[in-house]
């Protein structure tokens, strides 16, 4: 409880014995005042009703005499009246003139000036050093700012930090705790110069007007505050509020200042280079590698990533960060500098022909017309004529005579200046030899014939690589020629053995311009009848083009490491300042220097008020006791009259009005937040916002202006407590002169809550503690909300407007021939990048074309989910026992005693809808041994290919079973093994048998946009769900495995690899991903299985995405076409969290203050329904004080009939305070109603306790107050 009237304290200060001073009996007679005379602005005197005591003249005079700048003393007189000397320089500038003799009006200006001791003190917060160092830091903060905004904007933020929320935090709430402890600090200086000013204006000019005497800035309004100060020139008031204004506006900007970006910065690192293209390849080295072939076409069928070292239009140097060959990532790639190899192919044109001779004969040797001529081209360009001579013999008359020709540079006539002249060229022509309408005679058609040189040169080029697709570009346009041996032989060695041609020659369409075709899906119906040499330059070039990079990445480049240098593009988060935002509060920050600055310069020689502290109690007594003419100047004050003993007054923020009006607004605000936080909680958030703009202020500065709002209360609050702490503690009990000497609202926080605690004041610990926790409630709720990506979902439908339909024409057509060659490249290589597939499928999965999809916006980051059918293949196979199938080998020897070795697999197989078993054989040639390895094992493997046909019963023969189109089922039967040479047996055998056939399953799909279009997320593959799987109804034709896998070449002999048969080549390595090994190792079954199983499922779906899929019409489809339920998600989705953490923090604070106002209006309650308040808590601030009771008027109508006065050493306002306690120690003071017992006058003031004239009477509530006035005299009895 508070401190309340104790009687034993009274009696404890009481039982000292008090420590008096001698002083003459109180009379009428003893006291007399005479004016003292100031010189005014036009050098008349004048005294401007200002009295002074003659009868303490003396004392008056000793006591400045011992604070003289000379050591001369004056010795005082008992006959006449004492006169002072001084010689204090500063003498003009106290606060009144001494006391003088009449005489002294005729003494010139210089000696008037020496009459009294300069001003010495100044407020603490006032003091030169104290403004001197606030205009430091603000101008400091100022050229901080100035200085961080333009290292931000310069170098894409201040540092790098990290990306959390605790760094959010501390960056949000570091620059508003900073701002608020400044703002606390700043406050001492308001309230010292709000406190001060009237004193400094005293001292500045002693005839002030009556209503400068009862000024009180302290109880004011802000608004008020600016009202008055300005309009009576009070500038220091006016200045400081405005910059404690502007602080608090700064700390709302605060939490808006700093904000932490993701961004990308560029930093130096070191590369390793792993391979060159600098040495020169001979062409023997050539291996064959079919990879090449079917690597471009899969990127130009499908789009498939390039593998790495691979590029558009050329190959470059791949490279690797670290000793572990790490290479850069989407986060953080790579960039450097590096070797790029480019092919190109420049051709000349035929100009003229000539036949130079013909011979003919018409039935050569039984074999049909034989031609043998020769043939002169001319090529633009070329300086000589190129002679070819040609024979050949065609069966009939009839068919037209068609040449071609792929000559070497060897039978290139040069020099051709149309040519780089680099690289060796060949001559690449065709002709045709019609018969004439009467079939009389031949003759040549116009032929067709180029010549081309491919060459190849390096060339810088800039590599970005994030792991994933590189990102190339040429950075200078130096060539360095390459010297290359025959490039179209290397390219020979890259085509599928059906493409490749014999040196020198080609036969019928062989040659560039067929695999051009091929390469681009024409089936062999659709090459065209003539030929002409636009058509020969463009296959030519358009190989160079397409295998080129392809083909320099697999054949020339060279393994030999180097280091190098490049650049890593690292995401960090980096610290970075709002420009408007840093650009005001620099504004401001300079606004608060130079109003600093100016209060320094202008108020540098004003601040110094008297010889001590005249604010505080003792002070005023100090003060009044020596000025009494102040005393009766006050006095004099009519309207308003501060009422000490009989007011009503309380400060605003203490009202019960007040109190209920906030206690309403935190109770509402508290639970705002717990209902907003329920809502963030369930709703992912309370909004969605947008990334660009201001509006971020609405959840960082507003809710921070809120939260100053009720720290500013709370702080009010505190302000109000403290500022009548010491008079509500002289109300209640004895007080020494060490507590009339401070004041708690001059204090700072933790002092101030130290005192309360020490003097019981219950009131001001708890508002002083909630104003210190208010203090950071302002930089919590800047922080209370934050912006997170959390994706937003909304449910959908689409309908269906696709379905799969089995084919019309079920024939084997040379296009549907085409098609399925076109899937031969998603078998190879498929590691070295990824595969994007084609719109509606995946991998193996075949997905319905659904609608209203194109009205989704494809500009924000959405995606779709949803649960939908999907067709694949799927198969059931089983491992046959070895009764079910025959298995024998034999070999033979040839002329020149090598052995060739041969099996025979049979099978027994049950086909379906034909109970009669039948047995299957299958040869397979195993080939000869390795010359290098004569006694290693001979792998081998091979299909025995059956089916089900619905439409034919019966048994069928194999050969006719591996031609059809009509099956909707596939039994494959497979079978693989290793031979021993040594042990010439097999040393392991495999033989499985399978049903393949069209299932639908439900698969979990999400979609992605790219390019603008929603496409199955690559990075979310499809999740079919296994256990819904069905067979598809209606089902497809299953396509044969008849051009379903690529021709490649395994290397090695012409014969070694001969036992490895069709679909299981693509499986070894560098094509696939086993090793021949793995045929003969029985622990990898699984693997061979599942890698030829996913190769034909994979072909069969995106082959079936091509000829089986038919929209939904009227007239075939399902009817209505199904619907499906799908998930719309916007990734990009802002929200505004709220943090529950700080939540609970600020709620919890808000809980404490709406405590303390309810213990403030229950304890009002109380005492107006007459209770008792020694068990309250809270002080009854209520007429303790009138308003403005801090003015001079107040102050003098307080202690005007005090005995304080009587009390006070002599000089004491000069004296230092610990000498002044000393000498009033044992003296007691109250506030309250005290009797003069020599007239019988009652007097509510601040009195000595234990004075025989000076009776204490008790507190104002044990007194009758009914007829008591304000300075009144009333009669007592005794």
């Amino acid at each position: 409880m508070e401190h309340g009237d104790d009687p034993s304290w009274g009696r404890r200060e009481e039982s000292q014995k008090p420590y008096t001073i001698r002083r003459k009996p109180l009379s009428p007679k003893t006291v007399s005042y005479e004016p003292i005379y100031v010189e005014t602005s036009n050098g008349t005197a004048s005294n401007n009703g200002i009295w002074r005591p003659r009868e303490e003249t003396n004392l008056i005079a000793n006591a400045e005499s011992e604070f003289s700048n000379t050591s001369r003393s004056i010795k005082p007189s008992s006959k006449s009246q004492i006169s002072t000397s001084y010689t204090d320089v500063n003498a003009s500038h106290g606060l009144l003139k001494p006391t003088e003799n009449v005489k002294v009006a005729g003494i010139d200006e210089e000696r008037n000036n020496k009459g009294c001791v300069a001003a010495s003190w100044r407020p603490t917060w006032l003091r030169p050093l104290v403004l001197a160092l606030f205009a430091s830091l603000f101008l400091f903060l100022a050229v901080a700012l100035a200085a961080m905004l333009w290292y931000s904007t310069n170098n894409n933020g201040l540092f790098e930090s990290r990306q959390s929320l605790l760094h959010t935090y501390l960056w949000r709430f570091g620059p508003t705790a900073f701002l608020t402890i400044l703002t606390i600090f700043w406050a001492r200086v308001e309230l010292q110069a709000m406190l001060y000013m009237p004193w400094i204006s005293l001292r500045s000019g002693p005839s002030l007007g009556e209503s400068d005497l009862a000024l009180d800035y302290t109880t004011m309004l802000l608004p008020l505050v600016f009202s008055r100060s300005f309009r009576r020139r009070h500038y220091l008031v006016f200045l400081v509020a405005s910059i404690s204004a502007l602080l608090k506006a700064q700390i709302v900007l605060a939490p808006g200042l700093y904000s932490l970006t993701e961004l990308q910065v560029t930093r130096p690192i070191d590369i390793l280079l792993q391979d060159t293209f600098e040495s020169v390849i001979p062409e023997t080295t050539y291996t064959p590698d079919a990879s090449v072939y079917y690597r471009a076409r899969a990127q130009y069928d499908f789009s498939v990533d390039y593998p790495y070292g691979v590029a558009d239009g050329f190959a470059f140097q791949t490279f690797y960060t670290g000793s572990d060959f790490s290479r850069g990532t989407v986060a953080n790639p790579v960039t450097a500098t590096v070797d790029g190899l480019f092919l190109d192919t420049q051709c000349v044109k035929l100009n003229s022909y000539a036949i130079l001779e013909q011979h003919n004969i018409a039935n050569y040797q039984g074999r049909g017309l034989y031609m043998n001529f020769t043939v002169e081209l001319q090529f633009d360009g070329c300086e000589e004529p190129v002679i070819v001579p040609h024979f050949a013999a065609w069966p009939s008359l009839r068919l037209n005579a068609t040449f071609w020709g792929l000559q070497t540079d060897s039978n290139v006539g040069r020099p051709c200046s149309g040519l780089p002249l680099q690289a060796p060229a060949f001559l690449y022509h065709n002709g045709v030899f019609k018969l004439r309408s009467d079939n009389s005679s031949e003759y040549l058609h116009p032929p067709a014939a180029v010549i081309c040189e491919p060459h190849a040169w390096l060339s810088k080029v800039q590599v970005t690589d994030d792991g994933v697709k590189p990102k190339v570009m040429a950075v200078y346009d130096e060539r360095r020629p390459l010297s290359t041996p025959n490039i179209m032989t290397m390219f020979n060695n890259s085509l599928p053995p059906k493409d490749i041609w014999h040196a020198d020659t080609v036969s019928g369409w062989t040659g560039p311009l067929s695999v051009d075709l091929r390469f681009r899906g024409h089936a062999t119906t659709e090459f065209p009848d003539v030929v002409t040499t636009d058509m020969l330059q463009g296959s030519s070039q358009n190989i160079t083009r397409r295998l080129g990079p392809f083909a320099s990445h697999y054949h020339l480049r060279q393994k030999e490491s180097s280091s190098g240098s490049g650049t890593s593009l690292q995401r960090v988060v980096r610290l970075t300042i709002n420009p408007k935002i840093c650009l005001a509060m620099i504004a401001l920050f300079i606004f608060n220097t130079g109003i600093t600055a100016f209060l320094l310069w202008r108020y540098y020689h004003h601040t110094s008020v008297w010889h001590r502290d005249p604010a505080k109690l003792l002070g005023n007594s100090m003060f009044l006791s020596n000025h009494p003419d102040i005393a009766n100047r006050a006095a004099g004050i009519k309207d308003p009259s501060p009422d000490w003993n009989s007011g009503a007054f309380t400060p605003l923020v203490l009202k019960t009005t007040s109190r209920v009006v906030f206690c309403i607004f935190t109770i509402l605000l508290a639970s705002s937040l717990v209902v907003t936080l329920r809502h963030s909680e369930t709703s992912d958030g309370l909004a969605t916002i947008e990334e660009d703009g201001y509006l971020h202020l609405m959840w960082t500065s507003f809710p921070a202006t809120i939260a100053l709002g009720v720290s500013l209360y709370i702080s009010s609050c505190d302000w109000s407590y403290r500022d009548l702490a010491a008079l509500y503690r002289l109300s209640r009990a004895t007080c020494s002169s060490c507590d009339l000497d401070r004041s708690l609202l001059d204090m700072l926080g933790l002092r101030a809550l130290y005192y309360s605690l020490r003097y019981r004041l219950w009131s001001v610990t708890v508002s002083q503690s909630l104003a210190l926790v208010c203090g950071i409630l302002t930089s919590l709720v800047s922080v209370i909300f934050t912006v997170e990506v959390i994706p937003g979902l909304t449910p959908a439908q689409f309908q269906q407007k696709t379905w799969f339909q089995i084919r019309d024409n079920v024939g084997y057509e040379l296009d549907y021939t085409a098609k399925q060659e076109m899937f031969n490249g998603l078998w190879t290589r498929r590691e070295e990048g990824s595969l994007t597939y084609p719109e509606n499928t995946f991998d193996n999965l075949l997905f319905h074309n659904f609608e209203s999809m194109d009205t989704l916006n494809p500009s924000k980051n959405l995606s779709v989910a949803f649960t939908t059918p999907a067709t694949k293949v799927e198969s059931q196979c089983t491992q046959l026992s070895e009764d079910t199938y025959d298995i024998s080998h034999y070999n033979t020897t040839t002329t020149n005693g090598t052995v060739a070795y041969h099996a025979a697999v049979v099978v027994t197989f049950c086909d379906p809808g034909n109970d009669k078993p039948r047995r299957i054989k299958k040869d397979i040639d195993l080939g000869r041994t390795d010359p290098a390895d004569p006694l290693g094992s001979i792998y081998f493997s091979g299909m025995l290919q059956t089916q089900a046909n619905p439409v034919v019963d019966g048994c069928m023969l194999e050969s006719q079973l591996a031609h059809s189109n009509l099956t909707t089922a596939l039994y494959p039967t497979y079978v693989w093994g290793a031979f021993d040479p040594a042990q010439n047996n097999f040393s392991f055998v495999a033989v499985w048998t399978c049903k393949y056939s069209w299932v639908e399953v439900n698969a979990e799909t999400n979609l992605v946009f790219s390019d603008g279009r929603l496409a199955i997320d690559p990075e979310n593959p499809p999740r079919p769900d296994m256990a819904s799987m069905r067979p598809l109804d209606p089902t497809l034709d299953l396509n044969t495995w008849f051009a379903m896998y690529p021709e490649v070449n395994l290397g090695g002999t012409r014969d070694q690899f001969k036992g490895v048969e069709g679909p299981f080549r693509p499986l070894i390595k560098p094509y696939g991903m086993l090793d021949m090994s793995a045929f003969g190792d029985e622990g990898q079954q699984a693997d061979v299985m599942q890698n030829i199983y996913h190769n034909y499922a994979l072909s069969s779906a995106q082959l079936a995405n091509v000829v089986n899929r038919k929209p939904i019409i009227a007239e075939s489809g399902p009817s209505p076409a199904p619907v499906v339920e799908a998930t719309v998600y916007d990734n990009g989705r802002r929200r505004l969290v709220q943090n529950p953490t700080i939540t609970y923090i600020v709620v919890g604070i808000l809980g404490a203050v709406i405590l303390f106002n309810i213990w403030a209006l229950v304890s009002a309650l109380i005492r107006r329904c007459g209770g008792g308040d020694s068990w309250l808590l809270d002080m009854d601030a209520r007429g303790l004080a009138p308003d403005g009771f801090h003015s001079i008027a107040a102050a003098a109508s307080l202690l005007r009939n005090s005995n304080v006065a009587t009390h006070l050493p002599p000089g004491s306002e000069m004296m230092p305070s610990d000498e002044v306690h000393g000498h009033m120690h044992g003296l007691g003071f109250r506030l309250g109603w005290f009797r003069r017992e020599c007239d019988q006058t009652r007097h509510y003031t601040v009195g000595v306790m234990g004075d025989p004239a000076f009776n204490y009477m008790g507190v104002r509530r044990s007194s009758k107050r009914a007829s008591a006035g304000s300075f009144r005299k009333e009669s007592v009895l005794g």
